[in-house]
Parts: structure tokens; sequence; C-alpha cells
């Protein structure tokens, strides 16, 4: 059975790049020790808020899928015991139609 893509893997691969190329950029770029620091420093505060966004994201996401599936399935379970009780009652009075029929010509 195919695992389904659930994007996580492009996210995560999104932030990498990302961080891989602003340190790179800020590694290349002419400037002193201090401003290169504070550079850096800047980016990871910027790329660590912009990560906590997207976990917040997902996580809502999550949430709210969670909360489709499982109407969902208490939707189903409801049908399912609806359709189980029309074939209980349909197998019964077949049963007592029998039972009829087996006194009737017995009888």
């Amino acid at each position: 059975m195919p695992k389904e893509n659930t994007g996580s893997g492009l996210l995560v691969g999104t932030i990498v790049g990302t961080a891989v190329g602003a340190v790179g950029a800020l590694l290349l770029a002419p400037k002193t020790g201090v401003q290169l620091r504070e550079d850096i420093s800047n980016k990871f505060q910027a790329l660590s808020q912009r990560t906590q966004e997207l976990a917040s994201t997902a996580k809502d996401k999550t949430k709210d899928v969670l909360s489709s599936v499982r109407e969902e399935a208490s939707d189903l379970t409801d049908r399912a015991k609806k359709s189980n009780e029309h074939v209980m009652d349909a197998f019964s009075a077949a049963k007592d139609d029998v039972k009829d029929k087996v006194r009737s010509t017995t009888n």
C-alpha cells in the first residue's frame, strides 16, 4: 500500500534549505565578525519564528482533520448500527415466517 505524502518532507526540506541558503549568503558576504554574527542571529530568530508559525498552523490543521475524521467515523458507526438493526429485523421476520409455515404444515 503506497504511503501518502503528507507534505512534512517538503516542509522540512524548505526549512533546511532556507537555513542553509541564509547561512551561506551571510558567510560569503563581506562583513565584519560582529556584523556577521548579528546577521546570523537575526536570520536564525526569523527562521525560528517562521518555524513556530508553521508548526502552529500544522497543529491547527491536524486538529481540524482529526475532528472531521471523528465526525465521519461517528456517522459511519451510526449508519452501520442502523443497517445492522434492519438486517436483524429482516432475519427475525423471516425466522417467524418459517416458524409459522412449519407449524401450519405439521398441524
